[in-house]
């Protein structure tokens, strides 16, 4: 990576707040040229690439690449990465992401573990309404999570930090993942972990509560499809924060809407904005129909917190650059250096 000293680096950005600098948004140490533009669809205007030395975003397409004739970096402010093209990536150029969501996502699938097992919507709102159907006198009794079993796919960072909240409420937990090395890990943590698609089939077979961890790359889009859900428990829930399309939508739908599983609660989608105003709905299958689903507009590790630790890792990550050190949180499988 071949860079100009000097001159500041040319660094493409959404909008920031209006009235908040764009240093306090993004606390480089380096001298910098910020280029804000509006983002379409998560995309700026492919010409506004031109000359730029960085690009922050989470998408990136063949138009975006063209454009590029400069671009050292691509830095995801988030963790995912399926929006970009890797086809699409300029020569040379380094792709770097950012996690730190992991904490309130594991307090994302707490509350909603929680609040799937007490029926807690149903009944607030029952109750506000004046039905006393969900009173233990006439409902009969609760479920707790207690001694129960939490099942999670993608033993990574979110695995991992759910891992550790479910062993706090004195679950068994039980992981599937890609790679047998991290079992070493697991049991560290008091998981119960195996890997390949056997581990994969145990975890959906015994848990109470299946959490969708894996990050949405070619060998998990449908990874959890009808053969999959079959294997859960009728009385079992699915969590998934992850990415939308790792669940086929199609069978998730049939087996909410023929209780062949207990519920779900869902945070990612397969459909979503792409303007600042449109509001299509989240699915061609009509879920908020169902009254044994969670949903929410992939929000779950949208906090503070996340956002301020994610500008800080992109910020650390333009001063390596413009001092030619080795980033973090490179992406090998797409990156192009």
């Amino acid at each position: 990576m071949t860079i100009d000293s000097s001159r500041p680096l040319r660094v493409v950005i959404p909008p920031v707040p209006e009235g908040t600098p764009v240093g306090n948004w993004w606390p480089v140490t380096v001298a910098v040229d910020w280029i804000e533009t509006p983002y379409t669809d998560g995309k700026p205007d492919p010409e506004v690439l031109t000359d730029a030395d960085i690009y922050i975003g989470t998408d990136f397409n063949t138009e975006m690449g063209n454009a590029a004739n400069s671009l050292k970096a691509i830095l995801i402010a988030a963790a995912g990465y399926d929006r970009i093209d890797p086809s699409a990536v300029p020569t040379g150029v380094v792709i770097a992401n950012a996690y730190h969501h992991e904490a309130p996502i594991a307090e994302w699938v707490m509350a909603v573990a929680v609040a799937m097992d007490h029926e807690l919507l149903s009944s607030e709102r029952k109750f506000r309404n004046g039905d006393w159907t969900h009173w233990p006198a006439r409902y009969g009794s609760y479920r707790e999570l207690y001694g129960r079993t939490f099942g999670i796919i993608g033993y990574g960072a979110i695995g991992k930090r759910v891992a550790r909240l479910a062993n706090a409420y004195d679950m068994k937990v039980i992981a599937a993942g890609r790679r047998a090395e991290t079992g070493v890990e697991a049991k560290a943590d008091d998981v119960e972990y195996g890997s390949g698609p056997e581990a994969m089939d145990r975890v959906l077979r015994e848990a109470d509560f299946v959490l969708v961890g894996t990050p949405l790359i070619d060998t998990t889009r449908g990874l959890i499809g009808e053969r999959e859900i079959g294997l859960m428990r009728k009385d079992a829930y699915l969590i998934n924060p992850a990415r939308g399309h790792i669940v086929d939508e199609k069978a998730l739908y049939d087996s909410l809407a023929s209780n062949l599983i207990a519920g779900a609660a869902i945070d990612t989608w397969y459909e979503y904005p792409v303007t600042e105003t449109d509001s299509p709905r989240p699915s061609k299958y009509p879920f908020w129909e169902l009254d044994n689903v969670i949903m929410t507009p992939h929000h779950s590790g949208a906090t503070v917190g996340t956002r301020d630790r994610r500008a800080a890792t992109v910020a650390a990550n333009i001063d390596r650059i413009a001092k030619g050190q080795p980033l973090v949180n490179v992406l090998n499988d797409i990156s192009t250096i």
